[in-house]
């Protein structure tokens, strides 16, 4: 009896294990690379990942770890020091870089290697964002938003409320001496305080506050799949995106 309980359980691990690493491991490879006929030998060396989320897990868990380049490491370390990989990342099939000439080719030839950003980053920001639209509009718009913000003299109108913004942060970190605090959480409320001066032409702490929440959750998502079901962070994005109602009358 012992035994062919053994037995049925080494059973069940090694079905289990052939069906995650054989079958579901695999599905991206067969969807994505199988079909390119023999393209797929000049593809370079890497992992598609799992079906729907990819690499997603790995890459995330790299990022904010306080190694985030592990996840580079990871693949050097499994295909060698090829310098080009592939990958599934962001809903999407994917191609890391990481030699420097490689990667100033990609950054400069804009004929060749044009603009492009995972599906999560298009669907949030609209179709008229600077991530939707063609090159040629896209340095029109940035040409147009940053304005504000581009050169010395359109900085120097900010200077005097930056600095505010600093010395009033300082004193309050002075204050708290129980407590240690999160240096680089403190440093981007102080920042986020100016960015919101600059483009919502408001400072008043609840404002600042529910921009700030609405927009960690944004970034968040921008950076995960593109995954609509509660409890994913591209799911809580979009409702922030879409949640106007949350926002002060000054800024809907």
């Amino acid at each position: 009896m012992g035994l062919d309980l053994l037995a049925s359980i080494l059973g069940v691990v090694l079905g289990t294990y052939v069906f995650l690493f054989g079958f579901l491991k695999k599905i991206n490879h067969w969807r994505y690379i199988s079909c390119l006929g023999e393209k797929k030998h000049s593809l370079p060396p890497g992992d598609m990942g799992w079906p729907i989320v990819g690499n997603m897990w790995t890459f995330l868990k790299a990022f904010r770890s306080q190694d985030p380049h592990s996840f580079n490491y990871n693949l050097v370390k499994r295909y060698g020091r090829t310098g080009i990989y592939k990958t599934y990342l962001f809903g999407s099939p994917s191609v890391i870089v990481s030699i420097p000439e490689t990667c100033r080719e990609v950054l400069v030839d804009d004929e060749k290697f044009g603009l492009g950003y995972p599906v999560s980053t298009k669907k949030l920001t609209g179709k008229r964002s600077f991530h939707s639209v063609p090159h040629s509009e896209y340095k029109r718009l940035r040409r147009l938003t940053t304005g504000l913000i581009n050169g010395h003299e359109a900085l120097a109108m900010y200077i005097g409320y930056s600095e505010d913004i600093v010395i009033h942060s300082l004193d309050e970190w002075a204050s708290i001496k129980l407590e240690p605090i999160e240096l680089l959480t403190e440093m981007r409320k102080a920042a986020f305080k100016v960015i919101t001066h600059i483009f919502v032409g408001c400072s008043a702490e609840s404002i600042v506050g529910t921009v700030e929440k609405h927009y960690t959750d944004l970034i968040r998502g921008l950076k995960s799949a593109a995954i609509n079901i509660p409890g994913f962070a591209f799911h809580k994005a979009l409702k922030a995106a879409s949640d106007r109602e949350s926002y002060p009358g000054e800024i809907k």
